[in-house]
């Protein structure tokens, strides 16, 4: 049965509320103060928020609606109004994830659960970003509450609310259906945990309802977002790579914490030894599942770190079960994670200034990106040109960010072949496009194709000794649009090796 126990003290409840508001307003603050730019994914997202769709050529759309929703508030289209949402999403899912902990065990169990939550490094990583897990997660842990209330008390408005909680993850990122077969399982397995099987069919008829338009927007598309999927895996054949699986969890160690995920695998083995309460087994039917598919993905090809992030609120209630009748483990865990809490957002506020040992800046990736691309959008306009075309995709999505206050256009250069990411499949080069347009590229492709195609014209290069592109040249061309055509017609090259791998996952 669930643990209906009351919440603690009055006190604490404040107390706890309190400090998720103060370490939301913590996180909110020195973001105002970031230095970082946009990285890559961001610029994308907000590009996607301009033009808002049920779909995109790598993610659902939750995201740009959420984007949208921040900026056309605050009026303001700056780095801070595209990630304002971050910590605000991660502040309301650590609430949840109280909650949840509270229907699942108890008021105590719940507080140290979202305290674990909250807390835990990728959560704060996060908090400094604008990236598709935290949708997720705060759907993820609303589907929780909303499929525990639903055990207490079945309705249909319930099993409704269950539904769209889901579908809305879903919509966020695609990682969410990682966790389902956990959470099947558990609904199945578990005594206290099961819903009723008619409440079930409506709950899955509402996520389906509401996941429906992103599959019809595939269907329109090509299935886009799928062959992006398939593609992102990298599977080849049935070759195995233990040192990615094995590097793969390791990594987890520092995206939960290294004490929650030891407790995460600590209990996990004795719920499969058959020990343990009914909760913990339901706690670890929602953290195991993904833990186990993630690793899967890695010892078939490789996964970034992240990608098990879906088992964070089992795994802060496996910690929460654990840790409450270890006191001081418990404290110092959550003191070490509350230090870094506080200190990681500080970071981006000195971005410029921090370096690594090697010298380069901590935050290379997001430095120097508006400078980049203003080089290009300055020579076109003082060249007259009204187009830039580009084939790598953080030069497009830098570019369509700082175009946005410009009357200058911005193109992907016409794929050769299927589309590799979202300006390629949404933002081709016209074939009707009169005139010229200034290329912007890599030097290496640039003089390789000013050898091939000597009507190609250098008008400038960007050498910069900062920020992501330091190292490389970028060489801005001035090129008839008619190249394409006429490459297409020979059976040419039609667009510019992009030095960068295809759209990330």
């Amino acid at each position: 049965m669930l643990n209906n126990a009351e919440w603690p003290d009055r006190r604490w409840r404040i107390g706890a509320i309190a400090a998720v508001l103060a370490m939301t307003l913590w996180r909110v603050g020195w973001l105002a103060a970031s230095q970082a730019e946009l990285g890559v994914d961001e610029a994308q997202y907000w590009q996607w928020s301009q033009s808002p769709d049920w779909g995109y050529f790598s993610k659902p759309p939750m995201i740009a609606w959420i984007i949208r929703a921040t900026t056309d508030l605050l009026g303001s289209d700056s780095a801070f109004a595209v990630r304002l949402a971050a910590p605000l999403l991660q502040g309301a899912a650590a609430l949840l994830v109280m909650w949840f902990g509270h229907l699942v065990a108890g008021g105590r169990v719940g507080l140290i659960a979202g305290a674990a939550y909250l807390t835990m490094p990728v959560m704060t990583i996060g908090s400094m970003t604008m990236s598709t897990d935290t949708p997720m997660l705060f759907f993820l842990a609303a589907s929780l509450v909303a499929w525990l209330r639903l055990v207490q008390l079945p309705s249909m408005a319930r099993a409704g609310m269950l539904g769209l909680m889901i579908g809305a993850a879903v919509l966020s990122k695609y990682a969410m259906l990682f966790l389902l077969p956990g959470l099947a399982l558990a609904a199945w397995l578990v005594r206290g945990w099961q819903v009723p099987r008619r409440a079930a069919w409506v709950a899955g008829c509402v996520a389906l309802l509401v996941v429906a338009p992103n599959l019809w927007w595939n269907l329109r598309h090509g299935f886009a977002t799928l062959h992006h999927l398939a593609d992102s895996a990298g599977w080849t054949g049935l070759r195995l790579y233990p040192a990615e699986a094995s590097s793969f969890l390791l990594a987890q160690f520092a995206v939960f914490g290294p004490v929650v995920f030891a407790v995460m695998l600590w209990q996990s083995a004795r719920v499969l030894s058959g020990r343990g309460h009914p909760a913990l087994r339901g706690a670890v039917l929602l953290s195991l599942p993904v833990l186990v598919v993630v690793t899967g993905q890695a010892l078939l090809s490789y996964a970034y770190a992240n990608w098990a992030v879906a088992a964070a609120a089992g795994g802060a209630l496996l910690a929460a079960l654990a840790l409450q009748r270890a006191p001081r483990l418990l404290l110092a865990t959550l003191g070490l994670h509350a230090a870094l809490a506080l200190a990681l957002p500080l970071l981006p506020a000195v971005a410029t200034d921090l370096r690594l040992p090697n010298g380069q800046p901590l935050f290379k990736r997001y430095l120097g990106r508006a400078e980049a691309a203003d080089f290009a959008l300055d020579l076109a306009q003082t060249h007259g040109l009204q187009a830039i075309v580009a084939a790598e995709r953080p030069l497009l999505a830098d570019l369509f960010y700082q175009a946005r206050d410009r009357q200058t256009l911005v193109f992907s250069t016409p794929p050769a072949g299927a589309p590799t990411n979202h300006y390629a499949l949404s933002y081709p080069l016209p074939a009707d496009w009169p005139g010229d347009v200034l290329l912007y590229a890599d030097a290496t492709a640039a003089e390789r194709l000013v050898a091939g195609y000597p009507g190609a014209r250098e008008l400038g290069r960007f050498a910069p000794t900062e920020g992501w592109a330091k190292g490389r040249t970028l060489v801005a061309l001035r090129i008839a649009a008619a190249y394409w055509r006429t490459a297409a017609a020979s059976g040419g090259t039609l667009s510019l090796q992009d030095r960068t791998s295809p759209e990330a996952g």
